[in-house]
Formats: structure tokens, C-alpha cells, sequence
């Protein structure tokens, strides 16, 4: 195997159960010579420890030694994250009637304060006496509740949403909304804050030995 080289992608996070051994085929994506790829891939790097919905860290660096231990002479050039967040998960539940009314809950919880805040707002700025105004303007009549212009408004709102977060547009399933990338950035900021508080940890226990 002298002078072969292997290319290695760390991947973000995965699932496993307890117990579980992880290979490096199932930690990263290789790609080096056919003959070896395969012996690579099934490289046993560590077992899953912890309780159900814990989180573990496993470093590249971890990766690299299970790999050079069995072939010392592959050169090892890795990509992407300093080390994959394993999640440790149990058989999967099916949904039952708990789990559908507590989402109901959520749901129901998450509508209210969206219609309270959107209420406050309209109250803190005036938005009825500006519909008011806007009604007079328009028609030369001034009513108390300027129902079209009220109707229009909240028509407007929910069509502004829509084609702000992308719901409308053909290419809905080509482009992401900008809900979604807020979402893909947030959980990149949760991976990097779970691998540098394990690597602080690990600093600190090291210290301490």
C-alpha cells in the first residue's frame, strides 16, 4: 500500500444505538484505490456509549489512528468537520395519539403568539387609524372600520409571507427559502458548539492527568 493515498469527509452527525460499532465507512465518505476502499470502510473506529438522546464526538484525528493502525503506510487527507456528533438514538416510536395532540399543542401554542404579536405591533404603531386614514383618502368617507381596506391588508400579509419565505415560486424545490437557510445555519452553529465543548472537556481532563 506504499505511496496510495485516501481522501476522507467527515460527516457532521449520525445516528447510532447503544452498543453500536462504528466503522469508518459509516463516520466518513472515502474514496481512494478500489482494492482498498472497501477494507478501509469496514475499519471498526469505537462503540456508542451513553443513554438515549445523549450526544458523542468523534475526532478526525480518532478516524486517522483507527485507519493508519491496520495501514500505516495509506496516506490519510482529510476534509469537512473536525469530528462527527453521533446521536444516540433507540428504535424508532411510531406516532401515537400523545405525540399527535402534543403537537397540536405546540401548534396551536406557536399561532397564538404569532397573532398576539402581530396585534401588539398593529396597536403599538396605530395601524387601524392608519387604515382609517388611507380609507378617507381613497373614498372621501370616513368610517370606523374600513372593512375592504382591512381585508386587503390581511389578505397582503399572508401573500407577502408566502413569497418571502419562497412558497410560491416554481423554483421552490431548486432554491431554498430563507427559513430553511436560517435553519441549516443554526444547526451548523449547534455541531460546532457541541465539538468545542467536547474539545474543551477533553483539554481539561487531559490537563488534569
Amino acid at each position: 500500500m506504499e505511496d496510495r493515498e485516501l481522501y476522507m469527509r467527515i460527516r457532521e452527525r449520525i445516528a447510532a444505538r447503544p452498543g453500536d460499532l462504528l466503522t469508518v465507512g459509516q463516520i466518513a465518505e472515502i474514496a481512494t484505490d478500489p482494492e482498498v476502499e472497501d477494507q478501509v470502510a469496514q475499519i471498526p473506529v469505537g462503540t456508542v456509549q451513553g443513554p438515549l438522546g445523549s450526544l458523542q464526538v468523534i475526532s478526525t484525528l480518532d478516524v486517522i489512528k483507527a485507519i493508519r493502525k491496520t495501514n500505516p503506510d495509506l496516506r490519510v487527507f482529510p476534509f469537512g468537520p473536525a469530528a462527527v456528533i453521533i446521536s444516540v438514538d433507540g428504535p424508532k416510536k411510531q406516532s401515537n395519539l400523545w405525540s399527535l395532540l402534543y403537537f397540536a399543542l405546540i401548534w396551536l401554542l406557536l399561532f397564538i403568539g404569532a397573532g398576539m404579536a402581530l396585534m401588539n405591533f398593529h396597536a403599538d404603531v396605530g395601524m387601524a387609524q392608519v387604515h382609517r386614514t388611507i380609507y378617507r383618502l381613497l373614498t372621501g368617507r370616513s368610517v370606523l372600520y374600513p372593512l375592504p381596506m382591512q381585508a386587503a391588508y390581511s389578505i397582503g400579509v399572508g401573500l407577502g409571507m408566502a413569497v418571502f419565505f419562497n412558497q410560491l415560486s416554481r423554483r421552490r424545490r431548486a432554491e431554498p427559502s430563507p427559513l430553511e437557510v436560517e435553519i441549516d445555519c443554526y444547526l451548523e452553529n449547534v455541531n460546532k458548539h457541541i465539538i468545542h465543548r467536547a474539545q474543551r472537556q477533553g483539554s481539561k481532563e487531559g490537563g488534569k492527568g
